[in-house]
């Protein structure tokens, strides 16, 4: 099905040996790991798939609408209350090399105490759809871009989101993928994506498509304050655009009387929720009405928002609990296909100076003319994102193995546990039994197309080893 994204054949044979070597692989050591695991250790073939990824024969755009297109296709994507659930967030990729494009002095605003406050890396913008069933649910990778520091790399190549933010490139992304599905979505994010540009961003995608697909659920911030709405005109002076001015949060004890108790079922167990609803104008300048559920489950209190003024408080509760399956997919997709660690590098990238800002080191990037060194800083960018591209399909199909073949995999000794926390296996387990599996696809099945890409890969090595002879 991805055939149609490559304008040539040999470029989508490797890239299906990309993502097949990023599901099998046992070590993550680049590019060279899918060689040692494919056994197509040859110098030629590693220069042939390091060409694959700077390769003009495919460009990211198709290869994201085409994922998607086979994802709606698969059955699998999971509906809550009649709609498909999209989650983004960044992510942030700590690198070292002082000549990747992209690479810029980052501010950790995690409540982590083992990161760092700040560090040298690449920031990622995710976006994931949730699939399964009624046993298990995944967020699905979608898409990954750099989406931050790649400012004069965008202009150069004229792309739509060059003058966009990190909030509004990932919220404009999530529209058109509504879009290309052609249905209406649920859009789930943190506090950070609570902006006046965002939904200013939703706003105009909406007037582009003729219709509001994106119903936006994120959190507010302790500090948020909103207004009601404006009185009844008394006809002298100026008519106030907004009501009274309320701090959101100190309502949890001036309102606490009319907080309404129920039992919700969310992060997989049935919970004791006390919450209260509210409809405030909120933004500075932006004066947009959204729904405010403020909701006490336990000891932890929290303010959260959603665009639809007919959304049931309850359902925005839900929903909202799904946010946290996106971090599940970061852990899996750094442990257990590596998606973040490549190395491209281009030496025409000005050298990166970790006591410049961010704002600096993009200056001096875009103060580069020369062409032939602009197409250059170009294609290792595009490798990058094409890299990270790759393993989102290589992380999601293990995500759709594990739910189409969950009986297979249990039934292999590969599988066993002493403990299982789920009927349906998890991306690691899914990863080990087909790399557990694959040696006896491959000598059982010689029909097969990813065989047959394989081993016409492995007869050139014989071929080079002839020639050498």
């Amino acid at each position: 099905m991805f055939r149609s994204c490559f304008s040539r054949e040999d470029a989508f044979k490797w890239f299906i040996i990309a993502a097949v070597g990023f599901m099998l692989r046992s070590d993550h050591l680049g590019v060279t790991s899918i060689m040692r695991e494919l056994e197509l250790c040859s110098d030629k073939l590693y220069a042939c798939m390091i060409h694959f990824f700077h390769s003009t024969a495919w460009t990211l755009a198709k290869l994201q609408g085409k994922w998607l297109e086979i994802v709606q296709k698969s059955g699998l994507i999971y509906d809550e209350f009649g709609k498909p659930i999209f989650i983004g967030d960044g992510v942030k990729k700590p690198k070292e090399g002082k000549h990747m494009p992209g690479v810029k002095k980052t501010h950790q605003e995690s409540g982590n105490s083992s990161k760092p406050e700040y560090t040298m890396a690449h920031l990622f913008g995710a976006l994931g759809i949730v699939v399964g069933n009624g046993l298990k649910q995944f967020c699905l990778p979608i898409s990954m871009t750099i989406q931050d520091g790649c400012q004069p790399i965008l202009e150069w190549i004229e792309s739509e989101y060059a003058t966009d933010s990190h909030v509004t490139c990932l919220v404009r992304q999530a529209c058109k993928a509504a879009a290309l599905m052609c249905l209406g979505c649920f859009l789930i994010m943190d506090s950070y994506f609570l902006s006046e540009p965002a939904l200013a961003a939703m706003a105009a995608e909406a007037i582009k498509t003729g219709k509001e697909l994106v119903t936006l659920i994120t959190k507010a911030k302790s500090d948020y304050t909103g207004f009601e709405k404006p009185g009844k005109y008394s006809g002298r002076g100026r008519r106030c655009l907004v009501g009274k001015k309320i701090k959101l949060f100190d309502l949890f004890v001036e309102r606490v009387d009319a907080f309404t108790a129920t039992q919700l079922h969310v992060y997989g167990k049935t919970q004791a929720v006390q919450y209260y609803c509210i409809d405030l104008l909120w933004g500075r300048n932006l004066k947009q009405e959204l729904r405010f559920v403020l909701t006490v489950m336990k000891d932890w209190k929290t303010i959260i928002v959603c665009t639809d003024l007919n959304l049931h408080p309850e359902q925005i509760i839900q929903l909202y609990c799904y946010r946290f399956k996106i971090e599940v997919l970061f852990r899996a997709f750094n442990q257990c296909i590596a998606g973040l660690h490549y190395h491209f590098w281009n030496k025409y990238v000005p050298r990166l100076n970790p006591f410049e800002t961010a704002k600096a080191v993009a200056e001096r990037l875009a103060m580069i003319t020369d062409l032939k060194k602009r197409e250059s800083i170009i294609s290792t960018y595009r490798a990058i994102e094409g890299f990270v591209m790759s393993c989102c399909i290589a992380t999601g199909i293990l995500q759709l193995c594990a739910l189409n073949f969950t009986q297979e995999i249990n039934d292999s000794p590969v599988r066993w546990m002493r403990t299982y926390t789920n009927i349906v296996p998890s991306e690691d387990s899914t990863q080990v039994c087909m790399r557990k599996s694959f040696i006896h696809i491959y000598d059982k099945c010689p029909k097969l197309g990813i065989v047959k890409i394989v081993s016409e890969k492995r007869a050139l090595i014989e071929s080079f080893l002839e020639e050498a002879g």
